[in-house]
């Protein structure tokens, strides 16, 4: 007897259509992340099947339109094929959200569900001010079948501003690989201490407070380094650093793969991130990874990561405070080689690539499950 159409449905693998800034061989933390959980899906999530549909490209701001209006319409032809059963769409805050409503609307003309994974942050400034960007993605959400966050802070702001119902919201917290292994957790008592910044130079990551936070500390003590590694206006910030005098602690090295930030972080003692919008880095995760402890400023899912007192300190963009909590550290080894050790178990109980792929492929089965 030939099996019916639902039953054949039910024993061919899942098939997801993905939709993120541009591939997985994108150098961005969402392309990072979908490169994380390909690479575990292809060994241990065979009832899954993926397409990955780079939505803006990475070209520049001239170029991006012409990406989107030709992604547009090789989604309309991927859906036509009628080869998905469900679309994942990655999305954060401004352009992303506005291009990302499109590809939803058009997922619904072909009467395919969709999955939202947002990436990007909110805050109550940015409820209150309501832009364009905001009513798109509130449109974007309310016709998804699942919308995942990155952590509970997320939860009330798609609940209570988007108006989305609590049971289709699904809490998946990003994982990356061990950068763990061959790691010495805790790090020996040795000075100099190791301080790494691994994401965009910019203004947005904190890199100003930052480099004014090492000006004040190098006052107080020497026995420190700081690696900056990442894209961005290397060399606006390199003058900026060589102004406060720290051309002999401080080095930046560019852009830089994500195997060589996993290198750095296994050598850091402590990993910084002291910026202004954030959802929840991976550049923390990767640290807690290697057993570093953590000093990130409290925005968005950070407190998630960075267990204040226990693996890291949260502070505010305050370069004084910032000197202070680092010199605080680098002079007592005893309390950060715990935090090193607490950032490892952290790690491990819930930010892994396994945990993350698990949580992703449940929400996208549910997701597709409520749809039939």
């Amino acid at each position: 007897m030939m099996p019916d159409a639902e039953t054949s449905q039910a024993l061919r693998p899942l098939r997801v259509l993905t939709v993120t800034p541009v591939g997985i061989d994108g150098k961005g933390g969402i392309d990072r992340l979908n490169s994380y959980f390909e690479q575990w899906r292809q060994m241990h999530a065979r009832d899954i099947q993926c397409h990955y549909l780079g939505s803006r490209g990475d070209g520049s701001s001239l170029v991006w339109p012409f990406h989107f209006l030709s992604a547009l319409s090789k989604f309309v032809g991927l859906l036509a094929s009628r080869k998905f059963d469900i679309v994942h769409i990655h999305v954060s805050t401004d352009g992303s959200a506005l291009r990302k409503y499109f590809f939803g609307k058009i997922a619904g003309v072909f009467n395919i569900p969709y999955v939202i994974h947002y990436h990007g942050m909110m805050s109550d400034e940015i409820s209150a001010a309501n832009p364009l960007w905001l009513r798109a993605l509130k449109s974007l959400a309310g016709n998804a079948e699942r919308v995942i966050v990155l952590g509970q802070f997320f939860r009330p702001f798609f609940e209570n501003a988007l108006g989305v119902d609590a049971g289709r919201i699904c809490i998946v917290r990003n994982g990356t690989p061990d950068a763990g292994h061959g790691a010495l957790i805790p790090r020996p008592a040795s000075s100099p201490a190791h301080i790494l910044f691994a994401g965009e130079v910019g203004e947005r990551k904190g890199v100003d407070v930052l480099i004014d936070a090492l000006a004040i500390l190098q006052e107080r003590c020497d026995s420190f380094q700081c690696t900056i590694a990442g894209n961005g206006n290397i060399e606006h910030w390199r003058e900026y650093a060589s102004q406060k005098g720290l051309e002999s602690k401080l080095a930046f090295t560019g852009w830089v793969t994500s195997e060589e930030i996993q290198s750095f972080a296994r050598k850091a003692s402590i990993i910084i991130l002291p910026s202004r919008a954030e959802a929840l880095p991976l550049s923390l995760i990767e640290g807690a990874s290697a057993g570093a402890a953590l000093i990130a400023t409290g925005i968005g899912a950070v407190s998630e990561v960075v267990h204040d007192g226990v693996n890291g300190v949260i502070v505010t963009r305050d370069s004084q405070e910032i000197a202070a909590v680092l010199k605080k550290l680098i002079d007592d080894t005893g309390r950060l080689q715990d935090m090193q050790k607490a950032s490892r178990e952290i790690y491990l109980s819930r930010f892994t690539v396994p945990v993350y792929g698990a949580a992703v492929v449940a929400c996208l089965q549910a997701a597709a499950e409520a749809k039939t």
